[in-house]
């Protein structure tokens, strides 16, 4: 009986596979390059696992990328595969099938299938996943619908095959899944009009290109091409429509905790579909260009709209839960955004901050001398933005910039430092939504938790912390700098509330 089992096992060891066409990926044509995903179709036997396959053409042999019992196979045609007229076969533990004769082009661009249509014309219609030729560049990776159009103004994810080798080159041993760039550059016209391509990359079989539909571009079905080394690609429609489209939250002091908001903290939305106006001192107001901003079925004052450049600053309602999940969705005239989800946190603290014209990777804490507009920045940085730097010969009100001194006092600014009530009563009733803190300071609103502040690495303690007289979402914490801490243009400030998350940048100190 073992000896039977051996033979047995020999004979599907060596067994052949027969094949009977091959097909793009993108729309079932034979327009091959390598590194062209293609669907490959014949007999294969039951329960065979892609690692049992390998795929040869154009001399060069590489893995299969997944196998279907039910009649067809997905590969990917070697990378480094001899461009012409040349032979295509499959081997199967070790025996191979019949060849195919196919033409591999240097480039053969192709917007994959849509719909997850069968490719009937090549073989039996067998069913394909569902692929799609452009995505919104959100979280989900959403596909471009009717239901779910484009925006002008939007950055979307445009999925193709056959876009050619790469740089570095991909070889046929490359991962599935490898990032790499493309090695020529790709263009791209919607209805004629050339737009921005912001990135072209292959993942090993799987081309994406990332572009910015025209902020006029027709509200309609826009016809979209792609050209690369003189190729060019199949044409699809794009449905722009002003559905608006929301691809990322942000803390809107730190743009960082992607998807996590406080009540009564500043987020940024990105997206687009906003418009083509801007409004940046709209605050109070909850319907700004007929934008507005629906947080947990409540509407979300804003503070800033900027259409064309895609954000919306908006206060996280101060009513909702410290905890939990809550859905953010978008209106406009166009239309209202699929739900974004977001996460509830009690705080999630970010602290403001300047960037240095000069310095880019430098996130200055919007911080100042205590009772003046002295902001604590090294003396080249406020002279990098024009500011004053004597600030010692200036009036208190003077805005400008100089280091502090190591134990002088500190305001520093931030959001998301969570719930505030008067004088910080932990049974207190919080800000309502839409108005703020009174700004002669008759009551303030202090956080019911204290936060930790360090500088330089060393505990900074903390006299106040809440509500910013007259403003809302906007959190001033009066700390006194550590005598010990070293002089330098980069001293580290951090900013945490108990559980939560710790955000960070610096001020100069002398």
């Amino acid at each position: 009986m073992k000896y039977l089992i051996f033979i047995v096992a020999g004979i599907a060891a060596g067994q052949s596979v027969s094949i009977t066409s091959v097909a793009a990926v993108g729309i079932g044509d034979q327009n091959f390059a390598p590194g062209t995903s293609v669907y490959i179709y014949g007999t294969f036997p039951l329960h065979a696992a892609g690692r049992d396959f390998s795929i040869t053409a154009g001399g060069a042999t590489g893995p299969i990328s997944a196998a279907n019992s039910i009649g067809y196979i997905s590969a990917i045609l070697p990378f480094d595969a001899t461009t012409g007229i040349t032979s295509l076969f499959v081997t199967y533990r070790g025996g191979n099938s019949n060849a195919l004769t196919v033409n591999l082009k240097p480039y053969a661009p192709e917007f994959v299938s849509g719909q997850g249509v069968p490719i009937t014309n090549q073989g039996p219609a067998f069913p394909l996943p569902n692929y799609y030729p452009l995505s919104h560049n959100n979280g989900s990776h959403s596909p471009v619908t009717n239901v779910s159009p484009a925006a002008p103004g939007e950055l979307l994810i445009a999925n193709l095959t056959g876009l050619g080798q790469t740089n570095p080159p991909f070889t046929s041993n490359t991962t599935v899944g490898t990032l790499s760039p493309l090695r020529a550059a790709a263009t791209m016209t919607l209805n004629g009009e050339n737009v921005n391509i912001v990135r072209e990359v292959a993942f090993g079989g799987a081309d994406e290109v990332d572009f910015i539909v025209p902020q006029d571009a027709p509200l309609n079905l826009d016809s979209l091409v792609l050209r690369i080394a003189g190729a060019m690609s199949n044409t699809i429609l794009v449905p722009v429509g002003s559905q608006p489209d929301v691809s990322a939250v942000l803390n809107g002091a730190s743009f960082r905790s992607s998807g996590t908001v406080a009540a009564g903290s500043i987020v940024s939305i990105f997206g687009a579909g906003f418009g083509s106006k801007d409004n940046l001192a709209a605050f109070p107001s909850t319907v700004v260009n007929g934008i507005s901003a629906i947080i947990g079925g409540l509407q979300a004052p804003i503070f800033a709209l900027a259409g064309a450049a895609g954000q919306i600053n908006v206060l996280v309602p101060t009513e909702l839960a410290a905890t939990g999940m809550a859905s953010l969705t978008v209106m406009g005239a166009g239309g209202t955004s699929l739900p974004f989800p977001l996460m509830l946190a009690a705080a999630v603290p970010g602290i403001f901050f300047y960037t240095d014209p000069t310095l880019t990777s430098r996130r200055n804490a919007v911080a100042v001398s205590a009772n003046t507009a002295w902001l604590a920045m090294p003396v080249s940085m406020a002279a990098a933005m024009g500011l004053p730097t004597n600030c010692s010969a200036l009036g208190a009100a003077a805005l400008c910039g100089q280091p502090v001194q190591a134990g002088g006092y500190l305001q520093i600014y931030a959001t998301g430092l969570g719930r505030a009530t008067p004088n910080g009563d932990p049974a207190g009733p919080v800000l309502t939504t839409g108005t703020v803190a009174p700004a002669n300071g008759s009551l303030l609103y202090q956080t019911t938790a204290m936060p930790m502040v360090t500088i330089g690495g060393l505990n900074a303690p903390v006299l106040f912390s809440g509500i910013a007289p007259g403003y809302a979402g906007l959190y001033q914490v009066d700390v006194q700098i550590p005598a010990g801490v070293a002089a330098g243009s980069d001293v580290a400030v951090q900013i945490s509330m108990p559980g939560s998350v710790t955000d960070s940048a610096t001020i100069a100190v002398q």
